[in-house]
This record gives C-alpha cells, sequence and structure tokens, in this order.
C-alpha cells in the first residue's frame, strides 16, 4: 500500500536526495545530490509517495514569481525532481503525487507552471505540451564577421555584488521578445566570476554574456556561449565582438541562443554552421480564468471567441467562456453559449504556449474547430517566444 504525502523539504531532505540519487545520479556520490536541495528558493514542496514509512516518489514545486508570462507576471510554479525508485515504477506513483500538487497549487493561487520532461508523452498526460524553443549554433571560431562595436559601449569582469541588479534590469529587458521566466537574482549574486561580463554604456549595464572553455582532445578549446542578454537591440554588436575576441583562444565555438537573435547574420557563411535545435520546457495553465485576467493580449485582438475546456487534472478549469479582447486585456466569463472551439487540456497548453496556435493546430487535424473561431482565438493567443531560464 502507498500513501501520498506532501513534505517539506528541510526536514526529509535526506529521503528526497535518496530518491533522486537512485533516479538520476547512481553514478555519484550519494552526498553530491544533497546539494540541489541546499540552494534558497522562494517556496519549495515536495509531494511523494511512501510505502512501510519509506519515500519512493517524489515531485518537487517552486513557486517562482520573476516572470513575464504573455505580458504579465504570474505566480509560477517550476516542477522539478520527478523520480521513483526503480523498483517501485509503474504503480501510478507520480500521478498520485500530481493529483496532489495541482490541488496544492490551486489553493496557493499558483496559475502556470512549467517543467524539463523526460519523455514528452508521459507529461502531455497531466495537461503540459512543449513550448520552447532556442537554437545552438556550433561553428569554427573564424565564421564571426569582423564586426566594429557601437562607440561608447565598453565591457568588464562582472561582479556580483555591484552588479547583479543591473544584470537582471538587462535580463528582464528580454521579455520585449516574449515570455520568459528569468533566473532569480540569488543566482546572480552567489555565482562565479570566471568568464562572465557586463557591457556599459554612459554608465548604464546594457548587456551581459557568460561563457566557459572545455578541453575535449588534443589540445583544442571548446567555447561554449550563455546568457545573451542586451538591453538594447543596438548592444548586440558589441556582444557579438567581446565574444569574437575570446574565441581565439577556441577552435569552435557553441552559442545558445533565442529567436531573438539574429546569430546568422554574424557568420561569413551562413549555411555552413552546424545549428541545433534546444529548448525543451513544457507549460501548462493551473488557474485558467486567473490566467486570462492577468495576461496581456495584442491590441489588434478584438473579437470574443468562445471556448469550452474539460481539464481532467485541474477540474476547477472546467467549463465554457467567453473570451473577450477590450484594449490589450482580456475579459473571461462562463456562458451559455455553445462552444466554438473544445479544448481539452494538452490542446489548450499547445495553443497558449506559444510554439503553435490554434491556426496550426486546427491545419494539424490536431483541433476540431471552425477556421474562423480557431482565426479569432489565435489573434488573442499569437505565437510567443517562451524561454526557461537554463538549469530551471
Amino acid at each position: 500500500m502507498y500513501e501520498f504525502v506532501q513534505i517539506d523539504p528541510a526536514s526529509h531532505a535526506d529521503e528526497i536526495a535518496h530518491v533522486w540519487w537512485k533516479a538520476y545520479d547512481p553514478h555519484k556520490p550519494e552526498k553530491d545530490t544533497r546539494k540541489w536541495l541546499e540552494e534558497p528558493q522562494v517556496v519549495k514542496t515536495v509531494f511523494g509517495a511512501k510505502t512501510d514509512g519509506r519515500l519512493v516518489a517524489v515531485v518537487g514545486l517552486t513557486k517562482q514569481l520573476d516572470n513575464a508570462i504573455r505580458g504579465a507576471n504570474l505566480s509560477f510554479g517550476g516542477i522539478s525532481g520527478v523520480a521513483t525508485l526503480p523498483e517501485h515504477r509503474r504503480q501510478r506513483l507520480v500521478r498520485g503525487a500530481f493529483e496532489q500538487l495541482f490541488a496544492y497549487a490551486n489553493q496557493e493561487n499558483i496559475i502556470y507552471s512549467a517543467l524539463a520532461p523526460f519523455d514528452y508523452p508521459f507529461y502531455e498526460k497531466f495537461g503540459y505540451a512543449h513550448a520552447e524553443l532556442r537554437h545552438r549554433y556550433t561553428f569554427h571560431r573564424r565564421a564571426i564577421k569582423p564586426i566594429k562595436a557601437p562607440a561608447g559601449i565598453t565591457f568588464r569582469e562582472y561582479d556580483p555584488v555591484q552588479d547583479a541588479a543591473g544584470v537582471m534590469e538587462v535580463q528582464r529587458s528580454m521579455a520585449r521578445f516574449g515570455s520568459r521566466v528569468f533566473q532569480p537574482l540569488w543566482k546572480l549574486q552567489n555565482t562565479d566570476t570566471q568568464h562572465r561580463y557586463v557591457l556599459e554604456q554612459a554608465g548604464e549595464i546594457v548587456g551581459y554574456v557568460h561563457f566557459e572553455f572545455s578541453e575535449p582532445a588534443q589540445w583544442e578549446l571548446n567555447m561554449k556561449v550563455n546568457h545573451t542578454w542586451f538591453k538594447y537591440d543596438h548592444v548586440l554588436p558589441a556582444l557579438v565582438d567581446l565574444v569574437a575576441r575570446f574565441a581565439e583562444q577556441a577552435e569552435e565555438v557553441q552559442w545558445t541562443v533565442g529567436p531573438e537573435v539574429p546569430l546568422e547574420y554574424y557568420i561569413k557563411n551562413p549555411g555552413h554552421e552546424k545549428r541545433t535545435r534546444e529548448g525543451e520546457m513544457m507549460v501548462r495553465v493551473i488557474k485558467w480564468r486567473e490566467f486570462c485576467q492577468q495576461i496581456r493580449v495584442p491590441l489588434f485582438a478584438s473579437e470574443p471567441v468562445v471556448i469550452g475546456l474539460q481539464d481532467e487534472n485541474c477540474p476547477w478549469n472546467n467549463g465554457v467562456f467567453q473570451l473577450t479582447p477590450v484594449s490589450g486585456r482580456l475579459e473571461v466569463e462562463t456562458t451559455d453559449k455553445p462552444a466554438e472551439i473544445q479544448f481539452n487540456a494538452v490542446q489548450l497548453s499547445s495553443a497558449i504556449g506559444g510554439l503553435l496556435t490554434a491556426n496550426r493546430l486546427l491545419r494539424l487535424g490536431a483541433l476540431q474547430c471552425g477556421p474562423d473561431a480557431a482565426e479569432r482565438f489565435t489573434r488573442i493567443f499569437p505565437p510567443d517566444s517562451y524561454i526557461s531560464y537554463v538549469g530551471f
């Protein structure tokens, strides 16, 4: 017999770490796995299953408040550490833990959530859909065009004490390109300074970049570039120039960026570089009404649409709703009108997550409705560049 429980990670750290170690890191010392629990978080709660007093499955929830999801700062839940001891798998223990988690999130007014999946179809069962897109470019160090940085932009090594707040503002500015879950301030304040640089103009921090070097074989260094953040578009050439200078030390450069960074423009022979798709996060709404009431929608969206929602995992979302865009806000009310589009949780997550739209889902045969209704819903929820910070 299994008992589903909600536990405090501070007082059950050894038990939780043991499950994670068995599931994720059996090749490492168990004490190394425990370190993840020691990171400061806004809220962290663990849901799990026990048998004979022993913890055998866990799902972690971190409440995250610093984000910009479709123009709104939402109470956001990061799902992590989903694990079951191997001998107890295939007992639907994770499903039971998620039932607890969703009920708790509803009570705590957590509106939106995301997770990094180990298997997409598994998490679709809980209403999550893929939403994130990044690209990793791999090229020779000489492939970057010679760039002349704009006058007046300088760079220096990052100082966590002096620069964290300014870099946080630069990171937040990236929400102009789409939905973002921000790396928290405490991480910026408690990181090493190695290969982290800020760009400044007129005393203002306007850019930030982080890179690292690895030694694969034959004494040749590889360079990885992360966190390409720039407060204003004219800062990007200076950031590329900075990366090119350090790339002289490497044989190969791997640069991971969101779709807002036109890296092909700065490569001598576009198409010769290797580009792989990154970005794995899945998202779902936990409180649909509250989500609609808080987000911003495009001003060009003006016509209402009536949708039906059947959400097995979060039944408080069920109903028929009229969505009416008004001057960039979205009014939502229950209605007796017939639904023009009927969604289940996965379909809704796909249609609002950012990668796909209702129009596209209709054309793919993944949604049943009329083209006019799909178009009106798409105008309310157009494509959106959702990016969660690495290592969420």
